[in-house]
């Protein structure tokens, strides 16, 4: 799953009811839904309970169904749907889908009651028939589970969400060979595991395989998780379209059908599909037969697949069209779409990245893709960028279709590295699956790791390697120097914990290990012990142990010396990273190098963190170079239990470097002449320093300073030649160091001051990047919207002049290229009126193109006119305006302004029970909004105001380690804003007297 900046998975809410409810069959519903059920059948499919749920049906009844402590009751309701298809089925009622009840007691010792399922039964095979209706907006299926048990036992427990109905009469249990039923006790819910429990009348015998048959009903229109509905307006006909796609990672494949859902157990799946033979219907693997019912019904089968677990599997229905291309192998490769994506060139980037990578990763893991086809298909909705169902791979549209007219340079460059993570996950994911969440990196730091390799494969031109560099190392060092991140390997047991490690640590700092084993051992050392896990674990699970083992072995076989374990496993089982701090011995003569764990906050004692058996040490492999010969390198080792070792830097005259183009997760510190002299380098000569060095400098010195181990001096001195620096990268880690202390000084009487002297420092590049935005290479595209965009923030009258101007011609029907579209509406809106504010709704509204409605959605977010932020709150209600999987987005966007921080955060404390209601509290983009929102509140008064939001509402769910980090944050802020607010604006007056 791609899951970068703008990904995010949703779930809803999860029972917290200790005990179980309804005590049998109607614990299907919660104590208080009332679920919305539209069922028709056919008389002339009358398979299972529904026959042709995929078309549009006439004279549909429409009932509901309260359940009240296992009562269930219903009633007709007055209205009927019309009918969306031209020759329709005969239809008529059958009733109301419940779940009966059980009179006798549920034990609270069974095996239910661990959250993990008995490891003793064995699936290995699913029968599923899927049966999508896109006019009531619900669907109907068939599973039927093969199963063996490895010890004698009466229950068969597998996952059902409470929404998922299973009608009494449809569950059935037989034995395969036979066909022989058995006897079936009663069935019950076990809703704080999400647990569907079958008891049978006799013991279960083992090594003979079982039949469990269950029928299921389901909503496609509460969520945009399991199995669910979206739509799109066709600019071609106008019309609304629908489309039924799949998203079952984590923990959601039990929302679209009863399974074993757990990433252990893999089966082997065969799937059908009933629909509209106007749709066309995917799945993972190639279609099989496609069956003509009838009344304009078609039965779409797919071939038997390969093992895999349950998160993986998946289902699209809907009017789509592709293009396509071949592997080296003859892998048919295609990239479906709506028709107007198709027709419109919007598919070209992908299919051509596709074609760059495919081939090279199957050499570069020796390992061949192992399915016969390979899909991807951009969806109207997706909470993640995207999720690597095996052979097919579902996106977001912006991470997808890419449009040369109206799309920008940074989705140029994310669809194809979204493309590659997800192909990637091909391999380290789904032939090697992580045995249980706690390793999730295992399948998403290789896959955020390795996507560079397929970036560059697709454009040599980039400079990819840098890209790494400040897109995952220095992302993941910010997220892990906080007391409240987690180790890469960590205990997690429920949906909602489960779903909040699918973060910077599990990505990034996954990707960052990875980029330093490969920097010690070697490329081709480190490649061959990866072939070697893909080999031994091929359709089966691992862990990092596991990992280990196995590049250890060919360590072994090629007689080299690294201790794998040692190398890497510290990195993994323990939250932060060392700094690693340069000083003069106690002689004075020579420079030694110690470790620190490099937490921001100064006072942390790590023996009251959570315990780690290496005690927030690390063995650190450090190279370093002197100012005499900055091309030639040296290293050696750091290990946990050394006091320092001693750097050999003969021959420097001023300064040298530790951490060459910083490949190794660490930061590095320095005495204050060795500062003072990079300082001086930099402001003589910066080309002495590589760029990435440089990078690596401010970012550094941006980070040790709020932990108090250098001076906010010493730190904004390395600031001060900027207005010589022309890199990107640089520019990039500037505008995220600097972002923090223009946060916290923006209502201070310093922040005049800040402005003045940094736009002096922003202006020279901004200027000479200039506003042709089809002028330059890659880098030099992306560094003019970050350049341009500080130059405006810091109030650069040229920027803003322009920016109004562009604006201005854009109303007028002027056409403003991609790259400066964001800026443009951002200050547009913001200098605008309330018509600039409602031509630009109507703009977003009339927008198909996914990265320009963002562009469009974030200027709207950017108006401090208090009604129009009212408005823009409230739209966020009507999913038919703010997409639900851009819901949380438009609420980021809002509290980026002054009024709208404000108003966001008391309309999200008004608003909260609607908000729970709606997501749910597994939901992670739920858990994360208010501490994303609080972020920077540096008062004893926003604080107070946090806290009492947070115990009025102490179910945390998915955000209880997101509200740990809040008030942690709020704390340093406050504690910063005493200790440096004033040191830095004295150093801004001194600067700003001197221009």
């Amino acid at each position: 799953m791609a899951g970068k900046s703008e990904e995010a998975l949703q779930m809803n809410s999860m029972s917290s009811v200790a005990e179980p409810y309804g005590v049998g069959k109607a614990a299907g519903l919660s104590t208080r839904a009332i679920i919305y059920i539209t069922l028709t059948v056919s008389a002339g499919l009358a398979i299972g309970l529904g026959v042709g749920l995929g078309v549009g049906l006439q004279n549909t009844e429409t009932i509901y169904v309260t359940v009240t402590e296992g009562k269930t009751t219903t009633k007709p309701s007055t209205t009927t749907k019309p009918s969306t298809t031209t020759t329709p089925l005969n239809t008529t009622s059958v009733g109301t889908i419940t779940e009966e009840s059980t009179t006798s007691a549920i034990p609270d010792d069974g095996p239910w009651t661990d959250y993990r399922l008995p490891a003793y039964v064995v699936p290995s095979h699913y029968e599923i028939e899927l049966r999508p209706n896109l006019t009531t907006d619900d669907y109907t299926g068939t599973n039927v589970l093969t199963f063996e048990t490895s010890q004698a036992t009466k229950y068969v427990i597998i996952h059902a969400h409470e929404t998922l109905i299973i009608p009494d009469e449809s569950v059935k249990l037989q034995l395969e060979d036979t066909m022989e039923e058995v006897n079936i006790v009663r069935t019950f819910r076990w809703p704080e595991f999400q647990f569907y429990v079958i008891e049978a009348e006799t013991e279960l015998t083992t090594d003979v395989k079982y039949l469990l048959t269950l029928e299921f009903y389901n909503q496609m229109t509460v969520t945009i998780v399991g199995i669910y509905k979206s739509s799109y307006l066709d600019p071609n006909t106008g019309t609304f379209k629908g489309i039924v796609a799949s998203d079952f990672e984590p923990t959601d494949a039990r929302r679209g059908y009863p399974c074993f859902d757990e990433p252990a157990m893999k089966v082997e799946y065969t799937i059908s599909i009933i629909h509209e033979n106007i749709h066309t219907a995917l799945s993972n693997m190639p279609v099989e037969q496609t069956m003509d019912m009838g009344n304009g019904i078609n039965r779409t089968s797919f071939q038997r697949s390969v093992p895999m677990s349950t998160y993986l599997s998946c289902f699209v229905v809907g009017e789509l069209y592709y293009l396509e291309a071949f592997s080296s192998r003859n892998i048919p490769l295609r990239i479906y779409g709506a028709k107007y994506q198709i027709d419109g060139g919007q598919a070209d980037v992908a299919l051509s990245s596709t074609v760059a990578m495919f081939d090279k990763y199957e050499e570069l893991f020796a390992t061949n893709y192992s399915l016969p086809k390979y899909d991807q298909v951009a969806v109207p909705e997706f909470l993640a960028g995207a999720m690597e169902n095996w052979g097919l791979v579902i996106y977001r549209e912006s991470n997808l279709m890419w449009d040369s007219a109206e799309s920008n340079t940074f989705y140029r460059q994310r669809v194809p590295a979204v493309i590659a993570h997800e192909l990637v996950h091909q391999w380290f994911g789904n032939i090697v699956t992580m045995k249980w969440w706690d390793n999730i990196w295992l399948n998403e730091g290789f896959a955020s790791y390795f996507e560079y390799r397929g970036l560059k494969w697709a454009n040599p031109e980039w400079l990819v390697d840098e890209h790494h560099q400040i897109d995952d190392i220095q992302s993941a060092m910010r997220a892990d120097q906080s007391t409240g991140s987690h180790p890469i390997v960590v205990d997690v047991n429920t949906p909602a914990q489960i779903t909040t490690i699918f973060d910077t640590i599990s990505y990034q700092k996954g990707s960052s290990v990875l980029n330093m084993i490969e920097e010690i051992l070697g490329t081709n050392l480190f490649i061959a012990g990866l072939q070697n896990y893909l080999t031994k674990r091929r359709f089966s699970v691992a862990t990092e142990q596991d990992l280990w083992a196995d590049i250890q072995e060919v360590v072994d076989d090629r007689s080299e010396s690294y201790n794998v374990v040692e190398i890497a496993d510290p990195w993994v089982q323990q939250m932060g990273y060392p700094v690693v701090t340069v000083s003069t011995s106690d002689a004075g003569n020579t420079w030694v190098a110690s470790q620190s764990p490099g937490f921001t906050d100064s006072t942390v004692n790590v023996t009251e963190l959570d315990y780690s058996v290496y005690g927030y040490e690390w063995n650190i492999y450090l190279n370093y170079f002197t100012d005499a010969d900055t091309n030639s390198t040296k290293e050696l080792w750091l290990n946990i239990g050394d006091e320092n070792v001693e750097l050999d830097v003969t021959g420097y005259t001023g300064w040298f470097k530790v951490n060459k183009g910083e490949q190794i997760f660490h930061r590095v510190n320095y005495d204050t002449e060795i500062w003072d002299a990079v300082v001086s380098q930099l402001e003589t000569d910066l080309s002495v320093i590589d760029e990435m060095d440089r990078c690596h400098l401010l970012d550094d010195a941006f980070n040790l300073a709020p932990a108090k181990r250098i001076s906010y001096t010493q730190a904004l001195n390395v600031t001060k030649y900027l207005n010589e620096e022309d890199s990107y990268f640089v520019w990039d880690a500037f505008s995220s160091g600097s972002s923090y202390i223009n946060a916290m000084l923006s209502n201070t009487e310093y922040y005049a001051d800040f402005k003045a002297f940094y736009v002096t420092k922003v202006k020279p590049i901004a200027d000479q990047l200039g506003w042709n935005a089809t002028m330059g290479t890659h880098e030099e595209k992306l560094n003019r919207r970050n350049v341009l965009s500080l130059a405006a923030s810091y109030g650069d009258s040229d920027a803003l002049n322009n920016a109004s101007s562009l604006f201005a011609a854009w109303k007028a029907d002027g056409y403003i290229h991609p790259d400066l579209r964001s800026l443009v509406y951002r200050y547009g809106i913001k200098e605008g009126t309330e018509e600039d504010w409602n031509f630009m709704l109507e703009k977003y509204k009339a927008s198909n193109v996914a990265g320009e409605r963002s562009n469009l959605l974030y200027g709207l977010a950017s108006t401090e006119d208090v009604a129009l932020i009212d408005t823009l709150l409230e739209l966020t209600k009507d999913p038919t305006v703010i997409k639900e999987q851009d819901f949380f987005t438009c609420l980021i966007y809002i509290s980026y302004t002054t009024n709208g921080n404000k108003m966001a955060w008391s309309w999200i404390r008004v608003n909260w029970d609607y908000l729970v209601s709606r997501f749910g509290l597994d939901n992670r983009n739920l858990g994360t909004l208010v501490p994303t929102i609080v972020d920077d509140y540096n008062t004893e008064l926003l604080k107070w105001e946090v806290e009492s939001f947070f115990e009025a509402n102490p179910d945390a769910g998915a955000g209880e380690s997101g509200r740990v980090s809040a008030l942690l944050q709020i704390d340093l802020n406050i504690a910063w804003m005493s200790e440096n607010a004033q040191p830095i604006g004295d150093w801004l007056a001194a600067e700003v007297a001197n221009l």
